[in-house]
């Protein structure tokens, strides 16, 4: 299993920190084997149980909403948030609302999440750069 997250490259370094952890949150509640109960250390203090290992990477606008659309055809799990989730932080019910009425391309993804398998995720990410 591979787990890709591509940021929208305009996002400052905080806003791609926010939308990867958002969507390493929703990867995570999904497919619940990415991770295990915390690892305790020697003195006791406890280190997540991630099982895989998760890259971050920077790409453009148009280039999110083609990964969008080449992994829902390569039916491996693809999650996204957009600027609208920016926007309402700390609201969901207005979130689910305006999301619910909007389709993809209008509600400007800023982030897109890939879990899968290794082969098929490294080959629909391998254009895009490391995030910086």
């Amino acid at each position: 299993m591979k787990i890709s997250i591509v940021v929208n490259k305009a996002l400052n370094p905080g806003q791609k920190a926010n939308v990867s952890a958002i969507i390493m949150g929703q990867i995570g509640h999904d497919i619940t084997e990415v991770y295990t109960l915390p690892v305790t250390d020697a003195s006791g203090t406890n280190h997540a149980g991630i099982t895989t290992n998760v890259v971050i990477l920077d790409g453009g606008s148009g280039q999110l909403l083609s990964l969008i659309d080449s992994a829902r055809k390569s039916k491996i799990t693809c999650i996204v948030f957009s600027s609208i989730g920016q926007m309402l932080s700390n609201n969901y019910t207005e979130y689910h609302l305006k999301i619910s009425a909007s389709d993809t391309e209008s509600s400007k993804i800023v982030g897109v999440g890939l879990c899968g398998d290794d082969e098929i995720v490294k080959a629909l990410t391998k254009k895009f750069s490391l995030t910086k």
